[in-house]
């Protein structure tokens, strides 16, 4: 069976990127005949450059755009795919939809976001516009992959019923060691900085616990359109010597920081899908604190393998973040249960064991 895996972005930067790279060396394994398209945005669409980008993002999420069409329909022409497995809701998704109904080729698409389900708060544009997306998006995909309990039950009620829930998975090889580490007295946040990711709310959290832990340092590691300021705020609070911003790490560099690190906190202010980072940390055994928002509980469960904390409540996170540095017991009981949390439920061979059932189902 040849499958053609597509997605918008180049490099690894984040799940969806780390997702496509995995199954595709996991489908070759077991035989299958895979190969990878990738319309980057930034060599497809003018939303980088131009002065109305809402306007661009607007036409590529909901209309055909010609020679991103032209460039799907050369690479099928060469491979000739028995099925297309799609994994991006922001760009071209209406055009590889189009190609592929064109071709008679079934649509798979594995929803990494939120971006496709109209969302309270949005004005009547916005959800009136997603509603429009999602009932395209609905029309021509053969089949969906949810990779969170809580999303597959949003997709239905939506109408969407084609929806298998296949869990994600880490490469536990890369992740786990024998290597002993020592652990400093270092707190974590990886990944964008962006406000939707809570990057001030855990910033806040830590200007009132900061001075009770003059020994401890919180490390920001990632890059986004907030790095500015979020400088200007450490600079403003006077927490340069206690809070550092580092650049995005390639997953061998992340890995030490999580072994060698005390506490990673992810404070998402966001409908996040699932967060890999949770798996990854369980792996390297470091305690996690994250929002009570969306995927998140499926793997961060409260008091069991970490903590819960309300979505932008900073006396809360500063609260927990304050447990947990006061009482290593809790924090040692956390990693346990979430080591073995980690390969009950989120085991690789099971989900391609799911995976494989589909595609052999749209065949």
């Amino acid at each position: 069976m040849k499958i053609l895996i597509y997605n918008d972005k180049t490099g690894v930067r984040g799940g969806t990127e780390t997702y496509v790279n995995s199954i595709k060396k996991a489908l070759e394994n077991r035989d299958y005949t895979v190969d990878r398209l990738t319309i980057d945005v930034r060599d497809y669409s003018q939303f980088g450059n131009s002065r109305f980008p809402i306007f661009h993002k607007f036409r590529d999420g909901l209309f055909y755009k010609k020679n991103v069409g032209e460039a799907i329909l050369k690479k099928i022409e060469e491979f000739k795919p028995d099925l297309i497995h799609i994994n991006n809701n922001a760009y071209f998704t209406t055009t590889i939809l189009q190609v592929a109904n064109r071709c008679n080729i079934p649509a798979l698409q594995t929803i990494h976001d939120y971006r496709l389900i109209p969302k309270a708060g949005e004005n009547a544009l916005a959800r009136w516009i997603k509603k429009i997306r999602l009932n395209i998006v609905k029309k021509r995909t053969t089949h969906f992959i949810a990779p969170s309990y809580k999303f597959e039950k949003i997709l239905k009620e939506h109408g969407v019923g084609n929806t298998t829930y296949i869990p994600h998975y880490i490469e536990l090889d890369k992740w786990e060691t024998d290597q002993e580490y020592t652990r400093k007295k270092q707190i974590l946040y990886i990944g964008r900085l962006e406000v939707v990711k809570g990057i001030f709310v855990l910033f806040d959290a830590w200007k009132q616990i900061a001075a009770e832990f003059p020994e401890y340092q919180l490390l920001f590691i990632g890059e986004g359109g907030e790095s500015d300021n979020l400088a200007k705020a450490i600079k403003e609070n006077e927490l340069g010597r206690q809070t550092k911003l580092l650049p995005f790490k390639p997953q061998a560099v992340i890995k030490e920081y999580l072994y060698s690190s005390a506490l990673i906190v992810v404070p998402s202010a966001y409908r996040e899908m699932f967060g890999l980072i949770g798996l990854e940390a369980f792996a390297c055994g470091i305690p996690v604190i994250a929002s009570d928002v969306a995927g998140i509980p499926e793997w961060c469960i409260h008091e069991k393998t970490g903590l819960l904390t309300k979505m932008e409540d900073v006396e809360e996170l500063a609260a927990a973040m304050k447990r947990l540095l006061n009482n290593p017991q809790l924090a040692d009981e956390l990693k346990k249960n979430a080591h073995v949390f980690l390969h009950q439920e989120h085991d690789k061979a099971k989900a391609l064991d799911i995976l494989a059932g589909v595609y052999e189902s749209l065949q």
